[in-house]
């Protein structure tokens, strides 16, 4: 991942050193649970604990094995010395390397958890300031009804909510390790040396195991990532709009100094939403590569372990990226009220359509005839009032008021029955 994407925090997760810190770490517990079960003599669990290894003995060493797993069980045995025979006893390489990657597949989602609380905490102050606000809602990109600016923030939340749900449930089914050894057979670790480790790790073992974690749970973890970054997508695009000149009804915070443009003073570009856009799209692509990593040859084999070395670090760094990104554009969104009260006038003879129809349907008008009176009014493009007026005069009859409603859907009692 290249230095402008990084998180500091995932990036501690994902360096080398902390993976064969971790790796040491499985190497500790599972010794630790042969000398609990009086296999191993005491005292090479706490002499594996002390032992430092680092990244760049792993890397001296993986060029003579050209295996990084074997060469830092090399260098762990080495340093234990007297008992190191119980270092990696009866494994396999899937059994630390599967085991470690879901301890930091799940220190990685946390980390993201908590950004996501953080955005949406955000979405919500805006919601609930905004409920009340009217705006013109558009499809298909053009005028349709009136709505509230509260409920485009609420339904924002709601889906980013839905996404921290499935963030949620990868965690669960993420949290598996093995450590049954070659094919998963438990040829010289028993069931219960395997259960007694993983539950000192936080995880449960991986029942009828291959030789690996079964990778359905990565690509759940991708897959929810992925669903997760195309709502940022979705989001993001439409503030693109919003900040279009001709609609300028949002704006994305824009710092002092700040150039939207080397050759034209005037711009204001919404880069951070562009950029989101754009990232949501690698994102998606790691997650097809995830799916692909599912089709291995039976037991295992290691294609899926270059593109992981990749794509998990990578994926995380770039979700608490466009996460932290969208928080800082919602957080000092500029909302221009004016511009949307403007817009909400301008498109009053369009919004009003469906009411007036319905109303002359209720006082006895062929609803055939009065859609294609109504269609043909409002492809004049005349004034509000005018609409309205020739309309009457045409059916004779007198339109009562047509504005909206307070918005009811949108208050603090909502939101926290939500977030509960």
């Amino acid at each position: 991942m290249i230095d402008r994407y990084i998180n500091n925090k995932i990036n501690a997760i994902w360096n080398d050193q902390n993976r064969f810190d971790t790796w040491k770490l499985i190497q500790e517990k599972y010794v630790e649970t042969l000398e609990e079960l009086k296999i191993a003599e005491a005292g090479v669990a706490k002499k594996i604990r002390k032992a430092e290894i680092s990244k760049e003995e792993v890397y001296k060493q993986e060029k003579i094995t050209n295996h990084d797993l074997a060469s830092f069980v090399d260098i762990l045995q080495k340093k234990v010395g007297e008992g190191s025979n119980w270092v990696h006893y009866g494994l396999t390489s899937s059994d630390i390397v599967d085991s470690a990657n879901s301890l930091l597949i799940i220190q990685s989602i946390e980390i993201a958890q908590e950004l996501i609380l953080n955005l949406l905490k955000e979405l919500k102050l805006k919601a609930i300031k905004n409920k009340d606000t009217k705006i013109i809602g558009r499809t298909h990109g053009v005028y349709a009804e009136e709505t509230f600016l509260g409920n485009i923030f609420g339904n924002w939340y709601l889906e980013i909510k839905r996404s921290l749900d499935r963030v949620e449930r990868a965690k669960v089914s993420i949290a598996y390790g093995k450590l049954s050894g070659p094919v998963g057979n438990h040829t010289v670790v028993t069931e219960e040396m395997e259960e007694i480790t993983l539950e000192k790790l936080g995880l449960k073992p991986e029942i009828f195991a291959s030789q690996i974690v079964s990778r359905d749970r990565y690509a759940e973890v991708f897959t929810s990532l992925s669903i997760l970054a195309s709502t940022y997508e979705r989001i993001s695009t439409n503030l693109r709009s919003y900040q279009r000149s001709e609609i300028s009804e949002m704006y994305e915070p824009f710092k002092d100094g700040q150039k939207g443009s080397s050759a034209m003073p005037h711009k204001k570009n919404p880069i951070g939403s562009e950029r989101i856009t754009g990232l949501a799209r690698i994102v998606r692509g790691y997650t097809l590569s995830g799916l692909e990593n599912m089709v291995l040859w039976n037991e295992r084999d290691i294609s899926n372990s270059s593109v992981e070395r990749i794509a998990l670090p990578d994926c995380f760094n770039l979700i608490c990226f466009m996460t932290s990104e969208l928080t800082s554009i919602i957080s000092d969104l500029v909302i221009n009220y004016e511009q949307i009260e403007i817009n909400l006038n301008n498109a009053k003879s369009k919004t009003m359509s469906q009411q007036i129809l319905s109303h002359l349907v209720n006082v006895g008008i062929d609803r055939g005839e009065a859609y294609k009176v109504i269609q043909e009014e409002s492809f004049k493009n005349s004034s509000p009032d005018e609409f309205k007026t020739n309309l009457e005069k045409h059916f004779n009859v007198e339109f009562p008021n047509f504005d909206t409603h307070e918005n009811k859907n949108i208050n603090e009692e909502f939101f926290e029955d939500k977030l509960t």
